[in-house]
């Protein structure tokens, strides 16, 4: 899966209530990051970022309240 613009950072995969200050809706874009994490999260799908640092592509894990990406080797 490609998240595009979904998360700028990984920490918004470990906190995905965290906005950047262009997010025009921020309660909307926590709740798709939310959303996708929790649709792709504990599977086989290889998530590709496009702001994280490399290696940018790996799986999501469900870590507390929030998820890791754990990058692909």
């Amino acid at each position: 899966m490609f998240a595009g613009d979904l998360m700028h950072s990984p920490i918004q995969t470990l906190y995905p209530e965290l906005s950047p200050k262009f997010d025009v809706d921020q309660a909307q874009a926590a709740k798709t990051r939310r959303s996708f994490l929790e649709r792709y999260c504990d599977t086989d799908a290889l998530c590709c970022t496009a702001h994280f640092p490399s290696p940018s592509s790996g799986r999501i894990k469900r870590k507390g309240n929030g998820f890791v990406c754990e990058m692909a080797r």
